[in-house]
């Protein structure tokens, strides 16, 4: 087996399974990322976890734990710019990328040190938000994973009309001046957790949005301000592309809330509309983040998420 260097993991704030680690991986083009690994005993096969804007490996521990109740080991990463992963600017709380496809380069160095860690199969895949493009584009050459689940899913933004045609417009002029590194209009450093609980349009849950607000407090270096104008301009154009795409072929079950708003509900619904092998499950009363929602919440989605990937597996067998 090829050697990984080890990185840190904290889970004493992720609250994940105990049997964890991380490792320090580098993409084709020189970025350092890190993935991290919670393992399950006699494991019924992996979970990659591909998070969202401004999300890191530990917001995912307590999803770990319950995928390892139902006998399943998990991965998640830091994308570049994320988490501990290299940050691309010199300001580390600007989300930055030069062009959303570099994110596929992140999730192809995971794929690789999955292979050389022999991570157990069948594996599976679950993107939220931002991973949930990404994992979209991933799929249409999709090699590796046997069914996929998504968490409201940033397949579009929410935006009206008049404020998306400005922020092509702005994002593209933008990039001809140079400004393009700037925080996007009306964002700065101050990232979703220093916004009042009251106000948060992530979770109806007071135990979980402490459980965050713990995370990045307890461990600063995790935690991301807005993003940059080309993150912005970079996003809407990957999103729009996407909704030209067919569906790709591999079964999924998909997840939306009732009180989404960050990404574009219709979206998701033209997408699940078009995908012949996929599910909707639209979440009453839940915000944007339902998988840090209530835990009766989150059990009945990872029970739903395991339910319909062990019937794909049984479907496979006859």
């Amino acid at each position: 087996m090829i050697g990984f260097k080890p990185s840190p993991l904290f889970n004493d704030v992720s609250l994940g399974p105990p049997d964890c680690s991380a490792y320090w991986l580098v993409t084709q083009d020189g970025i350092r990322i890190r993935v991290g690994l919670w393992k399950a005993k006699a494991p019924k096969g992996t979970v990659f976890i591909c998070p969202g804007y401004s999300e890191y490996i530990e917001k995912y521990g307590k999803t770990a734990q319950l995928f390892l109740e139902h006998g399943y080991t998990s991965v998640s990463l830091d994308w570049r710019g994320h988490g501990l992963a290299d940050r691309l600017t010199s300001n580390p709380l600007l989300g930055h990328v030069e062009t959303f496809s570099d994110y596929l380069k992140d999730f192809d160095a995971v794929i690789d040190w999955a292979k050389n860690f022999n991570l157990p199969k069948p594996w599976f895949v679950l993107g939220h938000s931002m991973g949930g493009a990404i994992l979209l584009r991933n799929l249409h050459e999709n090699k590796h994973f046997n069914a996929a689940a998504f968490s409201c899913p940033m397949w579009g933004i929410k935006l009206n009309p008049a404020l998306r045609i400005f922020a092509y417009i702005y994002g593209n002029l933008a990039r001809f001046l140079k400004l393009d590194k700037n925080f996007a209009p009306t964002r700065s450093e101050k990232g979703y957790f220093d916004e009042s609980f009251e106000k948060n349009a992530l979770t109806n849950d007071p135990d979980m949005w402490c459980y965050l607000i713990k995370q990045i407090t307890e461990q600063p270096s995790l935690k991301l301000g807005g993003p940059s104008v080309r993150w912005v301009n970079s996003a809407l154009k990957e999103t729009f592309k996407l909704s030209k795409l067919p569906s790709p072929k591999i079964p999924c079950i998909t997840f939306l809330a009732e009180d989404e708003r960050i990404v574009d509900p219709a979206r998701v619904h033209n997408r699940m509309k078009v995908w012949p092998n996929g599910i909707l499950h639209f979440i009453k009363s839940a915000r944007h983040e339902v998988l840090m929602e209530d835990i009766t919440t989150q059990k009945y989605v990872i029970q739903e998420i395991v339910s319909f990937f062990e019937s794909i597996e049984q479907s496979n067998k006859i």
